[in-house]
């Protein structure tokens, strides 16, 4: 999310400044800002430390200026980095190591997360570990929690391994470190809450409370750590916090930090550990898993280098705020975030009105969600139905507690102008917009809102929740080309098919559709026309007969295919009708529009060998993050939902200039319209408010009087690594080579001054369309533009192949 930073940048430079003309400090026991750990501090590092500061580079570039270990950098670090670098570093004291004074802590009956603890427990030598021959440095880290327990002060000690992926030990250190054979580690403890919910029928619930700060949830500072057995990577954490009341039959959770630079790289570990301190099975909260959270953030990072979902929880708890006042339970905060621009507080609130966390470290808002003056609503937009659970709740081993504990928090959270609690909210007093204008207790709610009646579109959990494409009333649409004749070129095409719903029975008439339409391009080896025919709904033209005894329609196609068409063509299908979905009183009828699978068809137009279109992508990937199109995601108006059928439309010599608005100003400056060649939209489209070049504007299909539609993609929000090729595309599909020979380049375009319309000046190289898609800045640009050739020939796999000096696969390989 992008966040306004130039008073914070005038801070930092200014104190800075401050520094350098003022009386120097004493220097701290570290070396503060040394990113190369070379005993001193240059102005490249002070450079590198303001940059993870601004959030321009990650804490990764330079651990040393994290001197809090807090993965951030505030000014105060930077000063102290600034003072290292005026007055050198200090000398590092040889630190004495600490030697266990107790047996191994007992680990009960525990519930790692991670890795299975050995059997057994190694007895520490009471005059420390024996010397170790030094290891080469290995890749990766590994680490588990294989014990904890409250000592007699309240103290909670954990026993825990660290090595690196081949098990060779490192060493554990309480601050940041660029050491490849340390790493730092930091730890967090909460517990199981059970607590009643009150009202008639008093339903029980639980929660985490974090025992460092019920709160301002926190990791553990100033603990100890002792060596256990070296040679096997094996310590033990004391905690400085001494939690009061330990609860002897709860469930505690302890949550391990591990942070290893290697190589400028920062690798984690964030195992997570349950036991009950009297003995017996924990009971674990886990309302959902990472792996979830990874279908579509691949992977989940935060706050530096958190990334199980388990860890959020341990301090994201239900008493959590932020430092306004705000809630931060993981049940509210990921609730309001995901539903973003789509919440009904925003969506129907006055201009101003947003969803904000307040960040400590930037001292300012962090905007999710907000009602601009324009009426737009900006922030974050869930990439399909955002009434289907299960994509967060499938999995988990309280998942369920959705469904079976539905609470007024976490509920509200998505329906936030509702109130149905007994509080005041931002939603208004108790009642607001619910039953009878009245609240609940929490242990009352499961009395209406059951997990599950069987019914679709009631009060239920599940029936509340139903994704509208997914329903029970729908009976399924289907069209089938069984036949095409005519098909040469200059003449014009005669389509036979078949409309049928999902049993196989065919319609017999298609006065129910409200569009039926046929798209054609060619040839496969690269799409240079669009040909659309509409036989049914607006614009319909051409001769739609039958249909005949076995449910087949013909069509006559309203113009011919080109006389100068060669090769293999495509011909593909897309059809929808209304259908209204009955719902159980309260709840309002929905109105759905159901399409029926895109199918394409190809067929020579010349007697040669038929070539199948190349297939880069597929309908699989983009259904890990949008669902299956048509049913959970739509585009134009639901009615395309296969890859293979965009491409007939978005091909190479397409723009949005049919559409574009003809305002005098933007006639007057000849502006460019945009291509909606697939290569270049759908990449421009993901990496959105990464784009260098803003804003990035496409015209689209839109109602009278304008008939378009104007989409600014510039704040798309990309939840993954766009250095992942492979979350869309098939393996080996976007190296130079095997990129297509019969690629066409982007046709470029603006309006005539003169005249309005749409006039061509150029064409960029097809593997210049595609990377620049991404990296879009003027650099990129130029580098593009002196690499082709005046006859458009581009030399990009000079560096840029497979086994050259800058392969696609190394610049986009992810290390972490």
């Amino acid at each position: 999310m992008m966040v306004a930073t130039s008073g914070w940048k005038q801070g930092i430079f200014g104190a800075i400044a401050a520094a350098m003309l003022g009386s120097a400090s004493p220097a701290v026991a570290v070396c503060p800002g040394d990113c190369n750990g070379d005993g001193r501090v240059d102005i490249n590092e002070i450079v590198s430390a303001v940059n993870i500061a601004l959030q321009v580079s990650s804490v990764s570039v330079c651990r040393a200026a994290d001197v809090s270990g807090d993965g951030e950098v505030t000014v105060d670090e930077i000063l102290q980095g600034v003072r290292a670098a005026l007055e050198g570093c200090p000398a590092t004291p040889t630190p004495t190591p600490e030697l266990p004074t107790a047996t191994e802590i007992p680990t009960g009956t525990p519930t790692p997360t991670g890795t299975t603890p050995p059997e057994g427990s190694p007895t520490p030598s009471p005059t420390g570990s024996p010397a170790v021959e030094p290891t080469p440095v290995g890749q990766g880290v590994k680490s588990a929690i294989v014990g904890a327990a409250f000592n007699e002060n309240g103290q909670l000690q954990v026993v825990f391994t660290l090595t690196d992926d081949a098990g060779a030990p490192l060493t554990p250190v309480l601050s940041a470190t660029q050491n490849p054979r340390e790493a730092r580690v930091r730890f967090t403890v909460a517990h199981v809450e059970q607590y009643s919910g009150g009202g008639e029928f008093n339903r029980q619930f639980d929660r985490y409370v974090n025992d460092i700060n019920r709160t301002r949830p926190a990791y553990d500072s100033g603990g100890t750590l002792e060596t256990i057995d070296a040679a096997r990577g094996r310590y033990r954490y004391t905690f400085r916090t001494q939690v009061a009341n330990v609860i002897a039959d709860a469930t505690y959770t302890v949550a391990l930090q591990v942070d290893r630079t290697l190589d400028g790289v920062l690798r984690s570990s964030n195992p997570v550990f349950d036991f009950v301190p009297a003995g017996g099975t924990p009971r674990i909260r886990e309302g959902s898993t990472t792996a979830q959270c990874n279908t579509c953030h691949d992977p989940l990072i935060l706050h530096g280098n958190r990334r199980e979902f388990r860890l959020c929880t341990v301090c994201h708890t239900e008493e959590a705020v932020d430092a306004k006042g705000t809630s931060i339970d993981m049940g509210v905060m990921v609730h309001k975030i995901h539903r973003g621009k789509e919440l009904p507080s925003i969506v129907r609130g006055a201009p101003g009105t947003k969803y904000a966390i307040y960040s400590s470290f930037l001292r300012q808002d962090i905007v999710f969600a907000e009602k601009q003056p324009d009426g737009r609503v900006t922030g974050v937009g869930f990439p399909r139905a955002i009434e289907d659970c299960s994509v967060c709740h499938a999995n988990g081993a309280t998942a369920e507690y959705h469904r079976t504990r539905p609470s007024t928090a976490a509920c509200a959270a998505c329906h936030d102008d509702v109130n149905p609690s007994l509080q005041e909210t931002a939603a208004g007093p108790p009642g607001t917009n619910h039953f009878q204008g009245r609240g609940f207790a929490d242990g009352d709610c499961a009395f209406c809102h059951e997990p599950d009646s069987g019914k679709e579109f009631d009060v239920s959990v599940a029936g509340a929740h139903v994704v509208p494409g997914r329903s029970r009333q729908l009976a399924g649409l289907d069209v089938q080309i069984t036949g095409l004749e005519d098909h040469n070129p200059g003449l014009v095409p005669l389509v036979s098919f078949r409309v049928t719903d999902r049993s196989g029975t065919p319609l017999t008439q298609l006065s129910a559709l409200n569009r039926l339409a046929f798209a054609l391009s060619g040839p496969t080896t690269e799409y240079s026309k669009m040909l659309v025919a509409t036989a049914v709904g607006g614009g319909a033209a051409g001769t739609l007969t039958g249909p005949d005894a076995q449910g087949t329609f013909t069509y006559r196609l309203p113009f011919p295919l080109p006389a100068d068409a060669t090769g293999t063509w495509a011909i593909g299908t897309e059809a929808r009708r209304q259908v209204t979905l009955a719902a159980v009183d309260p709840i309002e009828p929905k109105v759905f529009q159901e399409a029926a699978r895109n199918q394409v068809v190809t067929f020579s137009v010349d007697g040669s060998e038929p070539v199948v279109r190349r297939e880069v992508v597929e309908d699989q990937r983009c259904a890990q993050c949008h669902g299956e199109f048509s049913v959970d995601f739509s585009v134009h108006g639901n009615l395309r939902n296969s890859i293979e059928y965009c491409v007939v439309c978005h091909n190479p010599e397409q723009t949005d200039g049919a559409r574009r608005a003809r305002d005098p100003q933007a006639v007057a400056r000849g502006e460019d319209t945009a291509t909606i060649d697939f290569k270049v939209l759908i990449h421009k489209i993901h990496t959105g408010e990464d784009l260098e070049q803003k804003p990035y504007v496409v015209y689209g299909f839109g109602l009278p009087p304008t008939n378009f539609t104007r989409f600014d993609f510039s704040e798309v929000l990309f939840p993954g690594d766009r250095r992942n090729c492979q979350t869309c595309h098939l393996p080996q599909t976007y190296l130079i080579p095997p990129f297509p020979g019969p690629a066409r380049g982007s046709l470029l375009t603006h309006l005539d001054p003169a005249t309005g319309r749409e006039v061509a000046h150029g064409r960029l190289g097809p593997i210049t369309a595609a990377c620049t898609s991404c990296h879009d800045g003027t650099a990129a640009a130029a580098h593009a533009a002196t690499q082709t050739t005046s006859a458009g020939q581009e030399a990009c796999a000079v560096c840029h192949a497979e086994g050259r000096s800058f392969p696609v696969s190394g610049a986009h390989a992810r290390v972490f």
